[in-house]
């Protein structure tokens, strides 16, 4: 159960996730869970043998390597905190490579796993568009084979962010340097933090092209707010952070070393991804999302505005829910290990990772599952469908028509006062070359980026003032700052949207100022005016090339 309140500890939570700290009541819900069982298993891309790599798996216990929607409602139990829920969600598990060149598991950490589910829409109002997803739904986030940071998994917060959880706060896209250890914050400790998609095409999942039925959405205006093919149906956004306890590797690596790496062998951070198996019970999501406004307030979910009397499990009853490995393998969980489990040798990129070769038979399946754990069920087709406005999946309608960019339009309200002690972004700003003004909140559409490709990490101090006076430098027309601790630079503003109020990130150069939000550019101009233009289409999926994740 959660308190109704939001306590110290949940504000100190917060805190060090670059979350505001305020109570705040908005169309999403968080909840918790504990690990069901590591295994090299995944379903959606080795169904019925065993996977490449190593996984940390959460949610019902009738996960299995080959699975359809019937098969997760047959579970016992789910190691998530709502009981309805018997999805299954995984991830690649992180080692410690120590300097005699020997593998770690590193072990996971409270919250573990905390998940969010998001499906509000701009105003604090529930997106009446979105819906449930359909019984079999399967989808990925991430590339396993990422060896740099090609720009397809955002900028840290947004798809993809790695975070050490202490004083001196280093984030990156990739794994984070400049440290030496994750202690001394409330919750200390390494992280990652992975969104999904939520625009579907209508297609099933292909394992050969694991993201192709999915896009971000650019925007929070329902259907509209999906690219152009992909607005057949847009579901709950999920986030999941995935925590871990680094502490007993402190002092065993060096500021400048990241002794990381994945379990499918990436040394970079990049390659980390997230499966998701649809196991909801019908109908219990669907109601949730019309009525819960949980947000961040700790508000107890078994209310019925959420889910219901007895809806909600205590903590020892998740963490009692875990099913016995059915893959016979050394994961490194009580010894170090020479290799990492399976076959995947160390490849640092910057190219895209490769199949590795020589590892026995095709070099992936090197050990079948007992046939005692795995069924003869295969994955039914989903029938594409069109959503209606209420968000229900099976009743057609004329679909929405995508976003159309906008025209140069006055700025959102101007906040009043600098500095203030909730935060706000100046009005205006002033720079070597005059006065700039603040043109609004505006969506950054991330793959490829609104403005400009790459942030200007210059120092990591963002404030507004110092950002628009790096862009004026530059010979810039737009300065934006995102979630925080970006700057951007520009003189286009490309496939974005206004989405006021959405900027709620405090500057890490100056805490009295806000500097965007995740995904969310502050922008300034000049003249406190901005046009959005339209780029040619680039549906923002990814694309992974032919081969094994």
């Amino acid at each position: 159960m959660w308190s109704p309140l939001v306590s110290v500890e949940v504000l100190a939570f917060l805190a060090a996730l670059g979350t505001p700290t305020y109570a705040q009541r908005d169309y999403y819900f968080t909840f918790g869970s504990s690990a069901l069982v590591t295994e090299s298993l995944d379903p959606l891309i080795s169904p019925g043998s065993k996977s490449s790599h190593v996984h940390s798996v959460i949610g019902g216990s009738a996960f299995s390597a080959s699975m359809d929607f019937a098969s997760t409602q047959t579970s016992k139990c789910t190691s998530v905190d709502i009981i309805p829920d018997k999805s299954n969600y995984w991830m690649p598990n992180v080692y410690f490579k120590g300097k005699d060149g020997k593998f770690t598991l590193v072990p996971e950490t409270s919250p573990k796993h905390k998940i969010y589910y998001k499906y509000g829409r701009t105003g604090n109002a529930p997106d009446l568009e979105q819906s449930e997803f359909p019984k079999g739904f399967r989808m990925m986030a991430g590339n396993t084979n990422l060896r740099s940071d090609d720009g397809s998994m955002g900028s840290a917060g947004n798809q993809l962010n790695w975070q050490c959880h202490s004083p001196s706060n280093q984030r990156a896209t990739g794994f984070p340097k400049g440290f030496t250890s994750c202690t001394g914050g409330y919750i200390g400790g390494l992280a990652a933090t992975m969104r999904f998609p939520s625009c579907w095409n209508g297609q099933d999942f292909n394992k050969d092209e694991p993201m192709a039925h999915m896009a971000y959405p650019v925007n929070r205006a329902g259907l509209a707010g999906c690219p152009e093919g992909f607005q057949k149906a847009r579901f709950p956004e999920i986030m999941i952070e995935y925590w871990l306890d680094v502490s007993q590797f402190d002092g065993k690596y060096g500021a400048d070393e990241v002794p990381w790496v994945l379990s499918n062998g990436d040394p970079t951070g990049y390659g980390f991804h997230m499966d998701f198996l649809n196991g909801w019970a019908p109908g219990v999501l669907a109601k949730a999302m019309k009525t819960c406004n949980a947000g961040n307030t700790g508000f107890n979910l078994d209310d019925p505005l959420c889910f219901g009397p007895g809806s909600i499990q205590d903590g020892k009853a998740k963490e009692a829910c875990t099913i016995p490995p059915s893959v016979t393998e050394d994961i490194g969980a009580t010894n170090a290990l020479s290799q990492l489990p399976g076959c995947n040798p160390i490849q640092s990129g910057p190219a895209l990772a490769t199949k590795a070769a020589n590892c026995g038979g095709d070099g992936i399946i090197n050990l079948p599952v007992p046939s005692s754990k795995v069924s003869a069920r295969t994955q039914a087709p989903i029938v594409p469908t069109t959503a209606t406005t209420a968000g229900h999946i099976g009743q057609t309608t004329a679909p929405s028509q995508p976003i159309k960019p906008t025209t140069s339009r006055a700025a959102d309200p101007a906040p009043t006062g600098v500095g203030s002690a909730s935060g706000q972004s100046p009005p205006s700003v002033n720079s070597t070359s005059g006065v700039w003004k603040a043109a609004g909140c505006y969506v950054d559409a991330l793959n490829p980026r609104s403005l400009g490709n790459q942030a200007e990490w210059w120092g990591h101090q963002i404030s507004s003032s110092n950002c628009v006076e790096h862009c004026d430098s530059k010979g810039a027309k737009i300065a934006g700052t995102e979630n925080g601790g970006q700057c951007f630079c520009g003189n286009q503003l490309f496939n974005s949207a206004s989405d006021p109020g959405k900027c709620t990130s405090k500057c890490v150069g100056d805490a009295g100022e806000i500097c965007g939000g995740p995904a969310r550019l502050s922008i300034y101009t000049r003249d406190g005016t901005v046009s959005v233009t339209k780029r040619p289409t680039r549906h923002r999926h990814i694309r992974h090339i032919k081969g094994t994740l």
